[in-house]
């Protein structure tokens, strides 16, 4: 049977924890103060087995207006709610707050018990019914029975348990196969055990043996132990009060207010885009950049509400607000949130979680809005669409998009794969089509540009072109378009370079002259060639003179040798053809033997050695030259 969490609410010393021992056996004030007092303080946990056998968890809140924050610790991820109204006192100021912040947190399950009806004549029974009738009206709690009880005499408690159990017959069950998102709500330690904490587990199952993850500080712990209803089980379920017993953290580095989540699936988040409700009864309009207390699981936040238009949001008005949280909280989408004024701290409205990655922004554009609303009311499918598209040409990636939208990774991949809106690329994330379209557009053009501003060039390297569009291309889109573009013969490779097929060297006539010039210039001189430089400043300015250098490399009619030694093609011919007849009698070559064979000084006899021992005709053993790879074959 699906686990169930009955909490309990109403205002202080309208017989919550007396109610709770009396339907339990279980006193839950365990602190000393509390005992001293006569008031609960923090929260008191208890289990209740109904009439069919079935076991639920009770959390009791305190009633004080001093403790709420305490009480919201233990609201949030309750199933169904226990209204505790005093039937010789009516609604009180924290009836009136619990069942506020219970509404806000949409728990639409509950039962009210009048209370104390052993001191209230019937006629005021009646009145207080009529009362609580009339708040609950307006809420999610409007047909919740009202059963008079009193814990002192048992009399209407039988009544009160059957209800509760038609009420938790109703509660929907939660999926035991999504990832693991516990609220810590107590830690302390146990001699001989350990570090414990408690929380309602939100989603997942935990069992003994299991690594989890710490946030907002990432830390891993190891599970020893799981307690359900204060005994030892194999595994707490989405929905179990769960008691674990970790090992790798001490009592110290743990608090209220810290999860324990599956490892990698969620991120703590210092920024939530939300809708927000303001209460109507709400004393005052809300500020833009007001300062408030935020509820969120076991922890209370602040934050300064940012509003799209920096008009104050009206009790009874709901809106899309940005919250700018001053320490970080683990959120998903839907999840529900209390806000609080910063001071005096009452609880003002609440709001549900749209985004918890946003982009920082002060105003809210059309455009913003609408993602928003995408975000908000869409199809998983619509959501996973609006974030690729939001994303353009960096994609998605599955694990993090699950972690954003709060979904399981399978979900989003099974979506994003039917979607034909979105394109898979082979290293797995997801591009929106026009996306696609653009980033291969952008690689063509690029390479088209190149070649317009490059005309003697064969084409672009890889490396070139990728750094080209580095700043605007990741790595991944630029490798698959790439891809793309070859397979589609819309470029080419050409040698180590990629070209439009259409394309190839273009020389002026300008260009083809001072070409011819060039090379005549190298060639007059023999072996002993001139420096370049001096030669390419006879080219005018207007032929390029750079260029053409580097188009003979590149054309192979010209081998560079050094930054100012480049040999016509014929010319390097000959010298490999007198190394290698040189080498059919003898079997090394000396520097002197080289100078000889060339009639060159050692200027140039130097680097040409170096140059045929980089292109493998010759390899260097100690002071002379032997045969290398290309001489041999």
């Amino acid at each position: 049977m699906r686990p169930v969490v009955i909490g309990t609410a109403g205002h202080i010393d309208h017989g919550k924890t007396a109610l709770v021992g009396r339907l339990t056996g279980i006193d839950t004030d365990r602190l000393k103060e509390e005992k001293e007092r006569g008031i609960s303080i923090d929260l008191g946990f208890a289990h209740l087995t109904l009439p069919s056998g079935r076991r639920v968890a009770i959390v009791d809140v305190p009633g004080h207006e001093r403790f709420v924050k305490n009480m919201l610790a233990g609201a949030t991820g309750i199933d169904l709610v226990l209204l505790v109204i005093a039937a010789d006192e009516g609604v009180k100021p924290q009836t009136r707050e619990h069942l506020a912040i219970v509404d806000l947190l949409h728990v639409t399950r509950g039962v009210i018990a009048l209370t104390k009806a052993d001191l209230a004549s019937p006629e005021r029974i009646r009145a207080s019914t009529e009362e609580a009738r009339g708040l609950l009206a307006s809420t999610s709690l409007a047909k919740a029975p009202i059963v008079p009880v009193s814990s002192t005499t048992g009399a209407g408690i039988d009544v009160l348990i059957q209800e509760v159990e038609r009420a938790v017959a109703s509660v929907e069950a939660r999926s035991g196969s999504e990832a693991v998102r516990l609220p810590v709500d107590r830690v302390f330690s146990v001699e001989g055990i350990g570090t414990v904490v408690t929380g309602t587990l939100w989603s997942g199952a935990i069992r003994t043996g299991d690594t989890l993850e710490r946030l907002p500080e990432s830390r891993a712990v190891r599970v020893r132990q799981v307690e359900v209803h204060d005994a030892p089980v194999p595994e707490a379920l989405a929905g179990n009060r769960t008691a674990l017993a970790l090992h790798g953290v001490s009592k110290e580095d743990l608090s209220r207010g810290d999860w324990l989540v599956t490892p990698g699936r969620f991120r703590a988040t210092d920024m939530l885009d939300a809708r927000l409700t303001l209460l109507r009864d709400a004393e005052r309009s809300l500020e833009h950049r007001a300062r408030v207390r935020v509820h969120l699981g076991a922890s209370e936040i602040l934050a300064r509400v940012v509003l799209p238009s920096a008009r104050p949001l009206v009790p009874g008005e709901t809106g899309l607000v940005q919250l700018r949280l001053e320490s970080p909280v683990v959120a998903v989408p839907r999840d529900r949130l209390v806000l609080r004024s910063y001071s005096p701290a009452t609880t003002v409205g609440g709001a549900t979680v749209i985004d918890p990655s946003p982009a920082k922004r002060a105003r809210l554009d059309q455009e913003s809005e609408a993602r928003l609303l995408a975000l908000e009311t869409g199809t998983l499918q619509a959501r996973i669409e609006r974030l690729a598209a939001d994303a353009r040409l960096t994609g998605i990636r599955v694990d993090p998009t699950a972690m954003r939208l709060g979904e399981e990774p399978a979900r989003v991949e099974a979506a994003a794969r039917e979607s034909k809106a979105l394109l898979r690329l082979e290293d797995g994330r997801y591009l929106d089509r026009a996306s696609w379209t653009k980033a291969v557009a952008l690689v063509l053009d690029a390479v088209r540009r190149y070649q317009e501003e490059h005309p003697l060039r064969h084409g672009i390297g890889k490396g070139e072109l990728k750094a080209l569009l580095a700043e605007t291309l990741d790595a991944g889109v630029f490798d698959e378009a790439l891809q793309r573009l070859l397979a589609e013969r819309k470029i080419v490779p050409s040698k180590d370079r990629i070209a439009l097929p259409e394309a190839g060297p273009a020389l002026t006539e300008e260009q083809a002259r001072a070409l011819q010039k060039v090379e005549g210039r190298l060639q007059a001189s023999g072996f002993q060639v001139p420096d370049l430089s001096g030669v390419l400043r006879e080219v005018p300015p207007s032929a390029k003179p750079a260029e053409l250098a580097r188009y003979l490399v590149e054309s192979g009619r010209a081998v560079k040798v050094t930054s100012e030694l480049l040999y016509p093609a014929p010319l390097w011919a000959e010298i490999e053809r007198r190394v290698l007849q040189h080498f059919t009698r003898g079997p090394s070559l000396t520097m002197g033997d080289f100078k000889d064979l060339l009639q060159v000084s050692r200027k140039y006899a130097v680097p040409l050695l170096e140059h045929l021992d980089r292109t493998g005709l010759t390899r260097r053993e100690g002071d002379v030259r032997i045969p290398g790879p290309r001489a041999r074959t």
